[in-house]
């Protein structure tokens, strides 16, 4: 409230200064007229403002010099926060299948080498009988079986993860990779991201930058395609894995993003306290000189965290009213206006 009054008085009083030559004049028509401050100047067809030093100071104006920036064109992307329960139990499935297979695998080997033993004894010295080579040849056989019907299920449960969560998710769980240790273990948080419908990558994007409430926009890695369709979006999805700002993800969080895209480009970025907004069109002021301050309109078809990008129009080395812009905006549009005309 304080800051919006300071404002309006401010305003009030440069604004006294533009209509002071009017009122003086309508007073005394037959003294000459006698010179007020003015500001607002147009030289060349280029309407600017001019403020000294001192009057800059006083409405306490501040400027930002800009600099190159990069930039990416981007997706709006949409997803959630991965409930890790359903790939902790293919976990546990996977485990039990592989024990499975370790165990048959152990009698296996055990019983192959009982086998060999048997057998070897009855050709040299006939010390066992027939009957007992015959008998660990056959449990033997069961136990080759059964190991080869449980390394097949095995095979069968990763084939499934697999074709639900893609290779590299799988990988890590078949492996037991740290990747695997570090999402179990609540150190890192995966994402499905779902770009909209129609629109395709020809390669997956490096990072997305998450869009949180509170103005957050932690930056998450690209883990690899899903594999599988988002049945309420439809649209091209991927995995990415959030390594920062895990407590403003909790599990099952729906969340927006953005997702890089095509060539890098280069330009700068005007902050949002630069911007003034007249008629629906966003400006910007230029500081061209110590005392001048020029007008010049933004696009703003391409946000970015605190501003927009300009690839045009404005480069690196050109300063910005960062402060004082709404009030060097008010000052020209009194200075436009029509003043009335003084009565009898």
């Amino acid at each position: 409230m304080m800051r919006w009054t300071h404002h309006v008085l401010l305003v009030l009083i440069l604004g006294a200064g533009l209509m002071a030559v009017t009122a003086v004049q309508a007073d005394d028509d037959d003294g000459p007229p006698i010179a007020a401050p003015q500001w607002v100047f147009t030289e060349h067809g280029v309407t600017y403002v001019q403020l000294d030093e001192a009057t800059q100071q006083a409405i306490g104006l501040q400027t930002k010099t800009l600099k190159n920036t990069p930039y990416q064109q981007r997706f709006q992307a949409y997803g959630q926060v991965i409930d890790l329960s359903p790939l902790l139990a293919d976990y546990q499935q996977l485990a039990n299948a592989q024990a499975k297979v370790s165990r048959f695998q152990a009698q296996l080997a055990a019983s192959h080498a009982e086998y060999q033993r048997l057998l070897g004894l009855y050709k040299q010295r006939h010390n066992v009988s027939k009957k007992e080579v015959q008998g660990a040849r056959a449990a033997w056989r069961s136990d080759r079986a059964s190991a080869k019907a449980a390394t097949a299920s095995r095979s069968g449960t990763a084939h499934q993860i697999e074709a639900q969560w893609g290779p590299v998710i799988a990988g890590w769980l078949i492996e037991d990779k740290p990747a695997f240790e570090k999402l179990s273990k609540d150190k890192t948080r995966l994402l499905r991201l779902t770009l909209p419908l129609g629109q395709t990558l020809a390669n997956p994007p490096s990072t997305a930058r998450l869009l949180l409430d509170g103005g957050t926009t932690p930056t998450v890695s690209v883990v690899s395609p899903a594999p599988r369709v988002e049945p309420d979006l439809q649209g091209q999805s991927y995995y990415f894995l959030a390594t920062s700002r895990l407590e403003d993800l909790r599990y099952g969080l729906r969340v927006t993003a953005s997702i890089p895209y095509g060539p890098q480009r280069h330009g700068v970025v005007v902050p949002k306290a630069a911007v003034v907004w007249l008629q629906g069109s966003a400006w910007a002021y230029i500081k061209t000189d110590n005392n001048r301050f020029l007008r010049q309109p933004i696009r703003t078809d391409r946000p970015v965290p605190g501003g927009w990008f300009q690839a045009s129009g404005l480069s690196a080395g050109k300063t910005v009213v960062t402060q004082g812009a709404a009030l060097l905006s008010s000052v020209q549009a009194l200075a436009s206006a029509p003043q009335a005309s003084g009565g009898d």
